[in-house]
């Protein structure tokens, strides 16, 4: 008679029933849980920072044949050079009993062969359908931060220009009516006009590099936003639809955008300093004068923008 005791499964007279496997299969769920959600953040880091691939290259029609290297056909599918035959393996059964081959018996079974058909290969290269291969950069999304850059600086540096031109053409008519050109004031009034002109083109180039830094700033934050989303369960077709989206809505916010950035006024009223001067010397010379009554058009002036580049 077995007596119970809690070293054959009876504590007080209740029964305790152990199932293997609890701490294998809580494992197996959370290593299937990490493998998804390693797939969504990888399909998310693809869409965001594409790689390099290998397709076909229709330019490079294969005109010989190596094993070592993969092909393709024109849709872009990978050559498979193998066919497949039905052949009949013979196995030879040896008996077990006392006597030489007593019990002995041959069986003939069909197996499938997997082989390297050259009839498929040269009829591919004959035919012209064999192509190379070739790897492709896709256009990342620095592009678009560059590009971003290149239009917003475009956009402000002809918007310089084209103050400096109004600027410098009032300061000529103005200095021509006053008898004033070819002097110092001549001079001096055109170096402060160039030296505006060469500040708001380093301001420009600060709000292309602060408009491309933004952009960056909300794809990265995008990104990251995406992949909590995958850590906490989306799957990777929704990760990759959700990606998608959002560099789309990025771009058509950094469309919009590249017109917001401008360099302002950037020659306020200088353009008309010329008429706004006092105690004009009979040489014609003192254009510029100093103090609070004075002209803002003095190469001793300083300008307020930012010129440093971001």
């Amino acid at each position: 008679m077995l007596i119970p005791t809690k070293f054959n499964g009876f504590v007080e007279s209740r029964r305790l029933y152990f199932k293997g496997g609890g701490s294998s299969d809580a494992r197996k769920m959370e290593q299937e849980r990490q493998a998804r959600v390693d797939a969504a953040v990888k399909a998310i880091n693809d869409i965001f920072d594409p790689q390099p691939y290998v397709t076909v290259d229709l330019d490079n029609r294969v005109t010989s044949y190596d094993p070592s290297q993969t092909y393709y056909l024109a849709d872009g599918s990978v050559f498979d050079p193998t066919s497949t035959r039905t052949e009949i393996k013979r196995t030879h059964h040896w008996g077990s009993g006392a006597k030489p081959f007593e019990g002995r018996y041959t069986t003939y079974d069909p197996v499938t062969v997997t082989y390297t058909d050259w009839d498929k290969i040269n009829n591919a290269i004959a035919s012209g359908a064999l192509y190379g291969s070739k790897t492709v950069t896709p256009d990342g999304r620095e592009k678009l931060y560059e590009d971003q850059r290149d239009a917003v600086y475009e956009i402000n540096s002809r918007e310089v220009n084209r103050q400096y031109g109004d600027a410098e053409r009032n300061n000529r008519f103005g200095l021509a009516r006053h008898g004033l050109m070819g002097g110092s004031a001549d001079v001096d009034s055109n170096a402060r006009l160039q030296e505006i002109t060469n500040e708001g083109l380093m301001k420009a180039s600060g709000i292309a590099d602060s408009a491309a830094a933004s952009l960056r700033a909300k794809d990265e934050s995008a990104r990251q936003n995406l992949i909590s989303m995958a850590q906490s369960g989306i799957d990777t077709g929704t990760a990759q639809k959700m990606a998608v989206e959002s560099l789309d809505s990025t771009s058509q916010e950094a469309q919009g955008a590249r017109s917001g950035a401008s360099v302002g006024d950037l020659f306020g009223g200088l353009s008309q300093a010329y008429l706004r001067y006092n105690n004009l010397d009979g040489s014609g010379t003192n254009l510029f004068n100093t103090g609070n009554q004075g002209s803002s058009l003095s190469t001793r002036s300083s300008y307020g923008g930012n010129t440093s580049r971001s």
